[in-house]
């Protein structure tokens, strides 16, 4: 019976979601600030802002892994402290197939979602972008300037309270490069990243190299004060209900009738 494993095979199971590798990794990463108190609305209890608002959006492609395959995938991030540690929170993780949606959601309760994904790359000029339900929700560009700095290493139900958990991403970097970024996040019922105002974009980076993860639990959390943030990782239930395709495809675009480019 294949839907039950024997120890030999759990034994495997288990030394793999200990040890995830993400090979020939190839990302683009923009960083930007954006205002204060979106922050504050943003981050559940028990996070807290940083000093600095700041943000990042990232979209690459993972040549191989030891757990998925190969994929593309994007994400969102905040700073945020816990105590006294500093991190970035996730508000969301598009992944291009379902293995690594169902991997990230289920190991670590990333906010993971279903999503067409592009990552390119023409000489110095790198681009991304993330789509669902027919709208381009979030797109970033890049123009490499030169080598840069080698970065440092660095969802669950009811049933039980929810849990904060802290993923240490160790890279190993085999090239970086940085230059200027555009970011732009576009208005869209299921994926309202346009809810984050980005003030600035700080600049881009490119790296290509592999990715270890390690996922560790930090504390409980209250499930009442979690509640209100508990429902980012799916999509606006009166938009599917309701049945309006119409409204969603309406919606690519911003109230001036196009979405907006914040370079710097």
């Amino acid at each position: 019976m294949r839907f039950v494993k024997t120890q030999d095979e759990v034994a495997k199971i288990q030394a793999i979601y200990s040890r995830p590798q993400f090979m020939a990794a190839r990302s683009l990463t923009v960083v930007f600030e954006t205002k204060p108190e979106a922050l504050r609305d943003l981050l559940p209890p028990p996070l807290e802002p940083t000093a600095e608002a700041i943000g990042s959006a990232w979209v690459g492609e993972i040549g191989n892994s030891n757990c998925v395959g190969p994929f593309l995938g994007a994400a969102v991030y905040v700073r945020a402290r816990y105590r006294d540690i500093v991190g970035d929170y996730c508000v969301t993780m598009p992944m291009s197939t379902d293995a690594a949606v169902t991997f990230g959601r289920e190991l670590y309760g990333e906010p993971k979602k279903l999503a067409k994904i592009v990552f390119e790359r023409q000489g110095e000029h790198v681009w991304g972008s993330a789509e669902r339900h027919g709208i381009r929700f979030m797109s970033l560009r890049g123009r490499m300037e030169g080598a840069g700095p080698l970065p440092n290493p660095g969802g669950v139900g009811f049933d039980h309270p929810p849990l904060l958990v802290h993923i240490d991403s160790e890279v190993s970097v085999q090239t970086s490069q940085s230059g200027k970024g555009e970011l732009v996040f576009r208005e869209s019922p299921h994926d309202p990243l346009a809810d984050i105002p980005v003030t600035q974009v700080i600049g881009a980076t490119v790296t290509e190299g592999v990715i270890y993860t390690r996922g560790r639990v930090l504390c409980e959390v209250d499930p009442d004060a979690f509640l209100p943030y508990a429902f980012g990782k799916i999509d606006a239930l009166d938009v599917i209900v309701e049945g309006t395709l119409m409204q969603a495809q309406a919606s690519r675009k911003g109230s001036d009738g196009r979405g907006r480019w914040r370079a710097g």
